[in-house]
This record gives C-alpha cells, structure tokens and sequence, in this order.
C-alpha cells in the first residue's frame, strides 16, 4: 500500500459564500465521505480546503518572479486528501466517491503518488 495526494482542482471560487445551511451541508457531506474511507482504513489525511487567493512563485533569468492574482479556475486547487491505496488506479477509484466533482461540473481530481524513498 501507498500513499496518494488527491487534489481538488478547477472547482467553483465562490463556494464558501454560499448559505450557512449550505456550508453546512457541503461539511456534512464531506464528513461522510471522510468516514467512509476512514472504515474503509484508506483515510491518511483527510486535508483542508484552501481559502481562495496564495501566490504561485516561479523563476524567470532574472530571479523569481512572484504572481497573486491566480485568475483562472483551472489554476484554483480547491483542497487536498491524502489517501492509501495499493495502485493508482485504485486511489483513482476511490478518490472518484468524493463529493467535489457533484457539484462543480468544470472540475477535476489529480490523483499522484507520494514518494517513499527506497529502504
């Protein structure tokens, strides 16, 4: 068994202003999923969301070059879990229960090993 990343990508920035019985019920539902797979012994993690903003650093000849606008969705990662499965497609499979992709129709999971170095 291993671990895998599974980030939730490309998903709708305005989320976190809907209703609180929304908020609520987009919790609960995640709650559910998170206990599912913690039954299930495949829960590492069950991560966060992430708040909309953050930087994306890169570097150009010169030095680095720092960017805070983050403007398009397709860039947004909208939360992360940390998974164990015994092969990718495993992980794939089961990250696919997740509530994220219900709702945010332009969305998508990244699915990516964690690396464990060799003993």
């Amino acid at each position: 068994m291993s671990d895998y990343l599974v980030t939730y990508e490309g998903g709708n920035k305005s989320w976190m202003k809907g209703s609180p019985s929304e908020l609520q019920a987009a919790m609960e539902e995640w709650g559910a999923w998170f206990k599912e797979l913690e039954a299930k012994g495949v829960l590492r993690n069950p991560g966060s969301a992430l708040a909309p903003g953050g930087a994306v650093i890169t570097r150009n000849g010169k030095g680095f070059v720092t960017d805070t606008t983050m403007a398009e969705v397709k860039e947004l990662i909208g939360g992360f879990t940390v998974i164990r499965a015994e092969s990718v497609e495993q992980a794939a499979e089961i990250a696919q229960g997740s509530p994220f992709l219900r709702n945010n129709p332009n969305a998508r999971i990244r699915v990516q090993p964690v690396f464990e170095p060799p003993a």
